[in-house]
């Protein structure tokens, strides 16, 4: 995934600092899809988030004394992670809004990691997600996967979560200059060069190389 800004809930307690995270103040992954058409996948996404041992983010639509743009806005401000699944449906647009939630929700997640995948095949996709799908392709800080079917979308999300945590990690462990200057395969023993116990070999180099006329 391309390198983004590192939010303060995904850096954890830093050594010396007085907040210390309770055992439910776990990372919080929303999940954006529209709701019956992406059932199945909305699944498999929250059983790989929860196999992680975080927390899955969902909008669902109910009763509630809110807007439902309301909701899923507060609910994307509370995450860490955004988690995008796209199948033929654009979703629906509001009466008086450009864009339905779905764009909405995506447009919102700037500056967080963010993780795409789009199901394929799908022969009827609407022409507004496609658009949005070729927006996504041609920013060139979003890359996302392509999946069949929801078991093969939750083996993905579950490892590229995993992923996105461990190079969240390594960005922000700390080392020492020195250290960090270092390039890692220097700081792996030099394997045996191939020219131990080879003197045959060596002396018909140093030939070739000082022979008059080489």
């Amino acid at each position: 995934m391309p390198a983004t800004a590192v939010r303060p809930e995904l850096r954890g307690s830093a050594p010396g600092t007085d907040m210390i995270s309770t055992p439910d103040q776990r990372l919080r992954v929303f999940v954006s899809s529209t709701l019956h058409e992406m059932a199945a996948e909305r699944q498999a996404v929250r059983d790989a988030v929860t196999r992680l041992r975080l927390v899955p983010v969902m909008f669902e639509l109910g009763a509630r004394p809110h807007s439902p743009r309301q909701v899923y806005r507060s609910y994307l401000a509370q995450s860490q992670v955004f988690v995008g699944v796209y199948g033929q449906s654009y979703g629906w647009v509001a009466p008086g809004q450009e864009r339905s939630g779905l764009e909405d929700e995506y447009q919102l997640s700037a500056g967080m990691p963010r993780l795409i995948y789009v199901r394929s095949p799908a022969p009827d996709r609407a022409p507004r997600l496609e658009q949005m799908l070729a927006r996504i392709r041609n920013d060139g800080s979003v890359s996302y996967q392509s999946f069949p079917d929801a078991a093969e979308l939750q083996r993905l999300v579950e490892n590229d979560l995993a992923v996105l945590l461990s190079e969240r990690f390594e960005m922000t462990r700390p080392r020492d200059d020195a250290a960090a200057a270092v390039p890692l395969a220097s700081a792996l023993p030099a394997p045996a060069t191939p020219l131990i116990d080879r003197e045959q070999e060596t002396a018909a180099a140093e030939d070739l190389v000082t022979r008059p006329g080489a």
